[in-house]
């Protein structure tokens, strides 16, 4: 890509994104957000999860004028990007990698984040109790059996082939989160060069944590409709840093309610079961990504049914 621009219309200069980060969902996409926007070169919109290629109609003349609207403060030097986990939720939204080839083109570029898929079901199952804006279980035993998203957003395989049929395996980047946590410097310097970038991941903070769960206030409190009047939406938000943006957040809304029960070693074993085929596709993808021959599992299933119950074994999750 080389730090070119995309634009859109008839010399009008409108922008279109260089790239997308697609998901997982609870993978850490936030983190690698606020991490790559450390990058003078790179252009975020104010809205993380535009969500624009969820629907046909961002391909009329219209609707592909309101997706560029989202990065029209970008710099002539600057490369854009955002960060929709909806892309990688399969089947509720269909489409979106056929959509962005068609408007973006062929040499646009993704990345996708997946996380050991236990963990990633038990933090979406937190997200989605804290927000409310789903039917959603309290009970997480009930909910993965009763919602197959649970599930289906876990099936990574499933989710980055349609992006791998329609962009190019060289286009997409798989990244393991569990490999991002341990050197966020390093895959952050990696995707910067992946994105044509000179890579500076001497700007990223190692020691600050995007949307932890635990720190995540909840919606609904007494003031949360404030950030969605046009005023502030359209007039101060474009003027607040992103860390005075989250502190308007956290005063807003109301503290997170507590953590669900964690899910049974039944519930886990279901889940690794439901997913054991995905599983070894996702790793061969990622092994052909990285060069090898094998395709060892991205993640110990012992370790998984260990940690959920109760036990740990050496040199896993406790």
């Amino acid at each position: 890509m080389s730090g070119t621009r995309r634009s859109v219309g008839d010399g009008g200069g409108e922008r279109l994104p260089d790239f997308l980060i697609i998901g997982a969902m609870k993978a850490g996409t936030t983190s690698l957000f606020r991490d790559l926007m450390t990058h003078p070169r790179v252009f975020f919109p104010l809205d993380k999860e535009p969500g624009n290629l969820c629907d046909d109609r961002v391909l009329t003349a219209q609707g592909r004028a309101e997706y560029a609207a989202h990065f029209r403060r970008a710099r002539a030097d600057q490369i854009c990007g955002e960060a929709s986990t909806a892309y990688t939720k399969l089947p509720v939204y269909t489409g979106a990698a056929e959509r962005a080839r068609a408007l973006l083109g062929p040499g646009l570029r993704v990345i996708y984040l997946v996380r050991e898929p236990v963990s990633r079901i038990v933090s979406q199952h937190y997200h989605e109790v804290i927000i409310r804006d789903l039917e959603v279980e309290d009970d997480i035993n009930v909910a993965v059996r009763r919602f197959p998203r649970y599930v289906a957003y876990s099936r990574y395989a499933m989710q980055a082939e349609p992006w791998i049929a329609a962009l190019g395996r060289e286009n997409v980047r798989i990244v393991v989160f569990e490999r991002y946590v341990r050197d966020r410097k390093g895959t952050v310097a990696d995707l910067e060069r992946f994105l044509g970038l000179d890579p500076r991941p001497d700007l990223v903070e190692t020691d600050r944590v995007f949307n932890a769960a635990d720190s995540k206030p909840g919606h609904g409190g007494p003031f949360s409709w404030v950030p969605r009047l046009w005023v502030y939406r359209s007039l101060v938000r474009p003027l607040l840093s992103q860390e005075a943006r989250d502190r308007v957040r956290r005063l807003l809304n109301r503290r997170p309610p507590p953590r669900p029960a964690p899910p049974t070693p039944e519930t886990v074993a279901f889940v690794l079961d439901q997913l054991d085929e995905d599983l070894s596709r996702i790793a061969r993808l990622v092994a052909e990504q990285d060069g090898r021959s094998d395709a060892p599992p991205l993640w110990d299933e012992g370790s998984v049914v260990a940690r959920y119950s109760g036990r740990t074994t050496e040199g896993g999750p406790s």
